[in-house]
């Protein structure tokens, strides 16, 4: 079967006839210049609905002008976090946040870990397990720098 060498460039015209006007499409639709807004509310008014916002939204955490008390970060010890590690694990709260459920505090297995885990937390056992990490990372860092 002999093809003719035409066949090919009349399918290309003949396509580029069928889908011309389809990919020409609407260029106002796609237009990417934004289209001008009219404001519907006055200056004054956007102005009070704000001070009014600002009244009662929470601190963003900028004192200047602000009465709100200013949130606080203290620094946290590497033995005090590993300690803190330690007891989340052992409490059976790790265990409980890694669910499929995740974090919820309806489940009484999640409320059961919580406690057990602030219990642990204001324990003498606390202070003493990061007394003791903090122990054994001195004494690492002195072995390692000999």
């Amino acid at each position: 079967m002999k093809r003719s060498s035409r066949t090919p460039l009349v399918l290309a015209v003949l396509l580029t006839a069928i889908a011309g006007p389809a990919l020409a499409g609407n260029y106002a639709e796609g237009d990417p210049r934004p289209a001008p807004l009219t404001a519907s509310t006055s200056r004054d008014a956007v102005v009070a609905d704000t001070q009014r916002w600002l009244q009662s939204s929470p601190a963003q955490g900028y004192p200047e002008g602000n009465p709100r008390s200013i949130v606080s970060v203290a620094q946290n010890s590497r033995a005090l976090v590993q300690a803190d590690t330690m007891i989340w694990m052992q409490s059976g709260l790790a265990a409980a946040q890694n669910g499929e459920a995740g974090a919820d505090v309806s489940r009484p297995a999640y409320r059961q870990a919580a406690a057990e885990y602030a219990r642990l937390r204001s324990s003498s056992e606390f202070g003493a397990l990061v007394e003791s990490i903090a122990r054994k990372g001195s004494a690492f860092t002195a072995t390692a720098s000999r």
